[in-house]
Formats: C-alpha cells, sequence, structure tokens
C-alpha cells in the first residue's frame, strides 16, 4: 500500500476547476488502490487540497465518488459513440466502430475495471450511486438500440424486436468487455470484436427467431 503524502497548501482555483480535479483525483487514488482509494484524505493529497475543501465542493464522501462514476461513465461512452458515428458509414460499419472502440486497448485496462467493480460495489448501497447507474445505464442503453434502429432501418432486413435486440447485444458486450477486462487467455479483443459482428449478421439474417417481430414470443 502506498504511503499517503503530506497535504500540499491550499490553492486557489475556481470552483468547477476545483471539482474536476478532485475528480480526476477520485478516479486516479481507485486504479491505483481499488477500495481504498476512497479514503478521503488520500483524495485530497493526490488532488492536492486540504481534506476539509472536499466538503465545500461536495456534500460528502458518496458524493464525489457518485459525481466521479459520472464522469467516467459519461466520457467513455461519448469516446465509443463519437467513434461509431466518426464519418460516413452504413449502419453495419457503425456498429464495427461501436465494437471496435469497446474492445481498445484502454477501454479493457484491468486499473480500469478495479474501478468500475468499486463503483458496482457501491451501488446498493448509496442513492447518488443508485441514480448514476440507472442513468448512465439508459443512456447507454440508448446509443445502442440508436445503432440497432438504423440497422432495423434497412429495407432488405427482417422486422425485429429493437428494445430485446438492444438488450441482447448489451448483454454480449458486458460480458465479452469483463472477460477482457480481466485478461483472460480463453479469447482476445479482436476475436470478441469478430463474434459481435457475427451476431449482427445473424440478426440481419433472421436468424434469432425470438427477437422476430410477430413471432409470437418477443414483446414490444
Amino acid at each position: 500500500m502506498g504511503v499517503v503524502k503530506a497535504e500540499p497548501k491550499f490553492r486557489r482555483e475556481a470552483p468547477e476547476v476545483r471539482r474536476e480535479s478532485l475528480i480526476e483525483a477520485t478516479l486516479q487514488c481507485l486504479r491505483e488502490y481499488g477500495h481504498d482509494g476512497v479514503s478521503v484524505r488520500r483524495i485530497s493529497a493526490q488532488a492536492g487540497v486540504s481534506v476539509g475543501l472536499i466538503s465545500h465542493h461536495f456534500p460528502g464522501k458518496a458524493s464525489l465518488v457518485a459525481a466521479a462514476y459520472d464522469a467516467l461513465a459519461t466520457s467513455l461512452l461519448k469516446s465509443i459513440r463519437q467513434h461509431a458515428f466518426d464519418g460516413d458509414a452504413d449502419p453495419r460499419q457503425r456498429l464495427h466502430r461501436f465494437f471496435v472502440a469497446s474492445f481498445a486497448p484502454d477501454k479493457i485496462d484491468p486499473q480500469l475495471f478495479q474501478v468500475w467493480l468499486v463503483f458496482w460495489s457501491m451501488v446498493a448501497h448509496s442513492a447518488d450511486m443508485i441514480r448514476v447507474h440507472e442513468r448512465t445505464n439508459s443512456e447507454y442503453r440508448a446509443v445502442v438500440e440508436g445503432l440497432l434502429r438504423e440497422l432495423h432501418d434497412v429495407a432488405d432486413i427482417p422486422d425485429f424486436d429493437l428494445r430485446l435486440a438492444a438488450v441482447g447485444l448489451s448483454a454480449l458486450l458486458d460480458g465479452f468487455w469483463i472477460e477482457s477486462s480481466l485478461r483472460t487467455k480463453a479469447f482476445d479483443a479482436n476475436e470478441a470484436i469478430a463474434i459481435c459482428d457475427d451476431w449482427v449478421a445473424a440478426l440481419c439474417a433472421g436468424s434469432f427467431t425470438r427477437l422476430r417481430r410477430g413471432s409470437g414470443t418477443a414483446g414490444g
């Protein structure tokens, strides 16, 4: 375990800049120390501020950690979405770009995964974390559904249940992302991307009978 640095002298900065520096310090501490990184003393030392200054910008530690969760989830989704929609592409190419961005090295870093584990472990115990979790998950699902909606509108593709398809693809991505972040030797990121592409190809071919509209088995 690392040694906590002595608290540095106060530096005057704009409130928004100070908030951002505290959030970044929280993320850095979580990357380096896991659950121990949630310590207010450790975060304040990393940010270069006094312990008391944190309470000036956040009601409590839970609020600060929730803000860090929000910032991380939002920035990662923005990055992946931008990659998917960068330039002209057909719906399947956009989905492929989304998969590639999802399994980029900086997205499946074990230290980053450790941060997610801390956040997830706190969701059940914090109203602030629950709100962030529900909202960011909803935003992620909306992006996946939006990409699939473009695919859905292609004339020669069999009609499918958009909501259930988004649920299924999100689950597939989540599973591969967790395994990739754990550095499992069962497969690599390129294989995960290829399987996700195959899933889309199967959807376009109407292979998932439970996702077909009018099949009597799909909902929505």
